[in-house]
């Protein structure tokens, strides 16, 4: 972990600033992305192609036409409570590149935080456009059941069962079987109360937090984000500078 993370900083990211956008899934997608590993690619692509068009279109406001970003992705399987939570915290480049003069010349402009709306209309296109491709795929993308349309319920029930029961939050066996988890110094039968914190917003079990940056000097601070997100049951995916 320590390695990967010095790696990005030392020969992916550039000195740039990064912020960071943590997408988290309905429940029943969290299912499905943990065992079709093909969906939970392209579910990623579609987030992170939001997220460039969202960098591009805004540069065009301070006059750059063809502004390029770029990013990192790390896929976290887990939640806090090491309950399966497929999402996504992607390092996203705080601004583009473009070229100057007579294009041997690369430059870069910073752009200023997104807006708490902002963020919400970036989430309302990520999953209109995630569920448009559940669509073509067959599958249902209301948040029902997570294993009544899975395949590996078939091979195998009880791993179905306690798979959909850790995502949902509840006691997948036992005398309090179905039961919500009990969390310390939680209501277990609490309603959950949506973040009023900035860069935050939430849409039909879709979730999008975008409040930590780094600044483009501060590359230990840039490693310690890296090292937070890229612990070893997670996977990493790199894209590179927009090419779309």
């Amino acid at each position: 972990m320590t390695e990967s993370a010095a790696r990005l900083v030392d020969e992916v990211l550039p000195r740039v600033p990064v912020r960071q956008w943590v997408l988290s899934l309905p429940h029943r997608l969290r299912y499905l992305l943990a065992w079709n590993h093909g969906l939970a690619r392209a579910v990623l692509g579609v987030s992170v192609r939001v997220l460039l068009s969202f960098h591009r279109h805004r540069a065009r406001r301070h006059g750059i036409r063809d502004g390029r970003s770029g990013s990192v992705t790390v896929i976290q399987r887990f939640g806090g409570g090491l309950n399966l939570n497929i999402h996504f915290h992607t390092l996203l480049v705080d601004g583009v590149f473009f070229a100057e003069g007579d294009g041997d010349t690369l430059g870069f402009r910073p752009l200023p935080p997104p807006t708490d709306e902002e963020v919400g209309v970036v989430l309302a296109r990520i999953a209109a456009r995630v569920q448009r491709l559940l669509k073509r795929r067959g599958l249902d993308p209301s948040d029902a059941d997570p294993s009544q349309l899975d395949p590996v319920v078939e091979e195998s029930a009880a791993l179905a069962g306690i798979s959909s029961a850790s995502i949902l939050g509840r006691v997948a066996l036992g005398p309090r079987a179905g039961a919500r988890v009990w969390r310390v110094g939680d209501d277990p039968d609490a309603l959950w109360v949506l973040s009023t914190a900035p860069r935050h917003a939430h849409r039909a079990g879709f979730d999008l937090h975008a409040n930590v940056a780094v600044p483009a000097a501060d590359r230990t601070r840039l490693e310690q984000l890296c090292r937070l997100c890229g612990a070893p049951h997670k996977r990493q995916s790199t894209y590179p500078v927009d090419s779309a």
